[in-house]
């Protein structure tokens, strides 16, 4: 085991403490900035964008549960499903491109030497900042294909009749299509937050500085925006 983790420990052990104190800032962000909407949809949800959101979503269901042959349902779902299907295309797009620059990583190392004006950085670190933005680009798949998931469940359900479907689930349905709703919103959220944390990851190729400036920007933006509702 040891001998298995010796080259792991050799790529830390070449990463500067200037690009350590980039990674954990990014990684206290993403981590906080995830723990922080959690905390604020299940206390205050009304301070919340989200929130907000969620109550539309709800007014939404109400008015259009158990409407059959509803065109303004069949096309606000299609459009939900059409732009999730974009951005989870775009993602397998951006995860080969990254995959390509793994196979001319010294290609990329050559290339960066024009826009780095610090000594290079070691190609197995270089290796490092492309695997975590292809991990990423994963994240961002997973949680739009998951909206996707879910938003295929919905225009089944909202095309039986509330009767219905309220006697299957044995209670007033409305609950239960309004969590899928907010589960299937939830995702595309989080994908979209992926997206906007993808900008530090790609500047920390260029610069440890540029990966911290863009990192507290990118949260300073979220929060005006998120806290705007």
């Amino acid at each position: 085991m040891p001998h298995a983790l010796s080259p792991f420990l050799d790529i830390c052990t070449r990463i500067s403490v200037l690009d350590w104190l980039a990674l954990l800032l990014f990684g206290v962000a993403v981590v906080g900035y995830r723990s922080f909407l959690g905390l604020m949809l299940h206390s205050q949800p009304e301070r919340l964008y989200l929130g907000k959101l969620q109550a539309y979503r709800n007014a939404w269901i109400a008015a259009h549960s158990g409407d059959q042959n509803s065109i303004v349902t069949v096309q606000t779902l299609r459009n939900n499903i059409m732009t999730a299907s974009f951005l989870a295309s775009t993602a397998i797009i951006l995860i080969m491109g990254a995959f390509n620059l793994l196979g001319n990583l010294h290609g990329l190392v050559e290339t960066l030497r024009v826009f780095r004006p610090a000594p290079a950085t070691e190609p197995a670190v270089d290796l490092l900042k492309i695997l975590l933005i292809i991990v990423t680009l994963w994240y961002c798949f997973f949680n739009f294909t998951s909206h996707i998931r879910e938003i295929n469940y919905l225009s089944l359900i909202l095309n039986i009749p509330k009767a219905r479907l309220d006697a299957i689930e044995g209670t007033d349905s409305t609950r239960l299509l309004s969590q899928i709703f907010l589960s299937s919103g939830i995702h595309f959220s989080m994908g979209m937050r992926g997206y906007y944390f993808l900008i530090p990851l790609f500047m920390w190729i260029f610069s440890p500085v540029l990966m911290i400036a863009s990192t507290v920007l990118i949260v300073l933006t979220l929060l005006k925006r998120d806290l705007r509702g």
